[in-house]
C-alpha cells in the first residue's frame, strides 16, 4: 500500500493576544500575554495513493487549518506530516492572486507558484484560460472578479497542473450549476487517472458520491474517520440533534399517572417475534405491547408510530381503529402485536412510539416511547425516510409533422 498522506498526532495551536501592544509587552518582559488556541489536536489519519478523502464537519472545526497544513501554507505545532507528491490546491477565494493582475496574469503566476517552469507555463496556459470560461474578463484585474469567477480561475489552474495530490476546500459552494458540473467531471477524471484528492465540503451529497472515505473534525479532534456512508450519516444525525433537546428519561413506574389501562412494555422484534434492534430494509418488524388494564372487557385503541430519531420527523403511524379493530382479551394482562410488513424506512435510526385509548380513540390511557427503537442498515446515502417501488421507462417524445403525429 502506497501512501499519499499519512499524518501522526498533528496539532496547530495559534497564540491569541488582547490587543496588539500584548505581543510586545510579551516579549520584553518574558511573561505570557497570550492565551492559546487550539486549531487542530493530535489528529491521526493516512490517505492511500489515489483514494478520494472527504473532510465534514462544522464550521471552526479545523478543516482548513487541516487543509493548510498539508499544502505548507503553515506549520504544524507539534506531531508528524508526511506527503508524497506534487500537492495543487484550492483554498480560500483569492488566495495567491494579485487584485490589481489580470486573471491571464494572475493564472500564470499561480502555475509558476505551484511549480511549472516558464515553458511548461506556455504549455498549458491556453488549457486554464479555456477550461475557466472567463472570455474578456481574462484580461481584467481580479478585484473585479465576483466570488463564482474567482473560484473559475482557481479551479482551472489547479486541476491543470497536473498535481499528485488535489486538495478542494469548498471550492463548489460558489459558481452556477454548469461549471460545476464540468468541476465534477474533472475530479472523476482525477480519479480516473489515479490521483489523490481532499475534498472539503459542505454539500454532503458530494462527499458521499465521490469520496470512498470521510474524516469527520471537531474542534480540533478527529471525530470519526471510515466509509463515506457511514461518517456521513453520523455527522447528518449529529448536525439534526446539536440543537433538539432529547426527552428526559422515561418516568419511572412508581411516578406514571394512575390509568384504567396502561402499557408495560414496548418491545421491537424481527418477523419471527424474536427482538432485535438492527434491520435490512424491506424486512418485517414487528411491535409487540404488553398491556394491563383494571377492567379485562375494557375496549381499546391502539396506535403505533415510528418517528426518525435525528429530528424527529413522523415517518408514519398504524392504528386499531382506523383499521376497524377494537381489541380486548377479556384478560387483565395481554399482548398485542402488530406487523410491518416489508417496511421501506431507508438507512437511519428510529424511534418507536405507542398509545393507548379507548375504543374511539378520543381518550389516550397511556403512552410509552423507545429512543431510539430500531435502526436500518443500508450500503449507500439515500434521501429521505423511506424507499418507494418503482421503474423507469425510456421513449422517443412524439413530434408534430403537417399535423400528424408521429414518433
Amino acid at each position: 500500500m502506497q501512501l499519499a498522506v499519512r499524518a501522526v498526532e498533528l496539532s496547530k495551536q495559534y497564540s491569541v493576544y488582547r490587543k496588539p501592544a500584548d505581543r510586545l509587552i510579551e516579549f520584553v518582559m518574558r511573561r505570557p500575554r497570550h492565551s492559546v488556541f487550539s486549531a487542530l489536536e493530535a489528529v491521526t489519519f493516512e490517505v492511500e495513493k489515489g483514494e478520494t478523502i472527504g473532510i465534514v464537519g462544522q464550521n471552526g472545526a479545523g478543516k482548513s487549518t487541516l487543509l493548510k497544513l498539508l499544502c505548507g501554507i503553515a506549520q504544524p505545532t507539534s506531531g508528524m506530516l508526511e506527503t508524497h507528491g506534487t500537492i495543487s490546491s484550492i483554498l480560500e477565494l483569492g488566495t495567491g492572486f494579485h487584485p490589481e493582475f489580470t486573471g491571464r496574469d494572475n493564472a500564470a503566476l499561480n502555475a509558476a507558484i505551484l511549480g511549472l517552469s516558464p515553458a511548461e507555463i506556455r504549455r498549458r496556459l491556453p488549457d486554464i484560460l479555456e477550461f475557466s470560461e472567463l472570455g474578456t474578463f481574462l484580461d481584467r484585474p481580479v478585484k473585479t472578479y465576483s466570488s463564482g469567477m474567482y473560484m473559475r480561475l482557481a479551479f482551472s489552474v489547479a486541476v491543470n497542473v497536473d498535481p499528485d495530490i488535489l486538495v478542494i476546500d469548498e471550492a463548489l459552494a460558489v459558481g452556477d450549476g454548469h461549471f460545476q458540473k464540468k468541476c465534477m467531471d474533472k475530479i472523476r477524471q482525477f480519479q480516473e487517472q489515479g490521483k489523490t484528492i481532499l475534498f472539503c465540503s459542505h454539500a454532503l451529497y458530494y462527499v458521499t458520491q465521490i469520496c470512498r472515505r470521510t474524516l469527520w473534525l471537531d474542534r480540533g479532534s478527529l471525530v470519526q474517520y471510515g466509509p463515506s456512508v457511514d461518517v456521513v450519516h453520523d455527522y447528518e444525525t449529529f448536525l439534526l440533534l446539536r440543537d433538539r433537546e432529547r426527552p428526559a428519561a422515561e418516568i419511572a413506574e412508581a411516578e406514571r399517572p394512575v390509568s384504567p389501562v396502561r402499557i408495560r412494555e414496548v418491545v421491537v422484534c424481527d418477523g419471527n417475534g424474536e427482538p432485535r434492534d438492527r434491520f435490512d430494509r424491506g424486512e418485517d418488524v414487528q411491535i409487540r405491547l404488553r398491556i394491563e388494564a383494571d377492567n379485562p372487557r375494557q375496549p381499546i385503541h391502539v396506535l403505533v408510530g415510528v418517528n426518525r430519531s435525528a429530528d424527529d420527523l413522523q415517518c408514519f403511524a398504524v392504528g386499531t381503529h382506523s383499521d376497524g379493530l377494537s381489541p380486548s382479551s377479556g384478560k387483565r394482562d395481554y399482548e398485542v402485536t402488530v406487523r410491518l410488513l416489508e417496511l421501506p424506512l431507508t438507512r437511519g435510526e428510529y424511534d418507536v412510539f405507542a398509545f393507548v385509548g379507548d375504543e374511539n380513540a378520543m381518550a389516550v390511557f397511556d403512552r410509552r416511547e423507545l429512543h431510539p427503537g430500531f435502526s436500518v442498515t443500508g450500503e449507500r446515502f439515500e434521501v429521505g425516510v423511506m424507499e418507494v417501488k418503482h421503474d423507469w421507462q425510456l421513449e422517443p417524445a412524439a413530434t408534430v409533422v403537417a399535423g400528424a403525429v408521429r414518433r
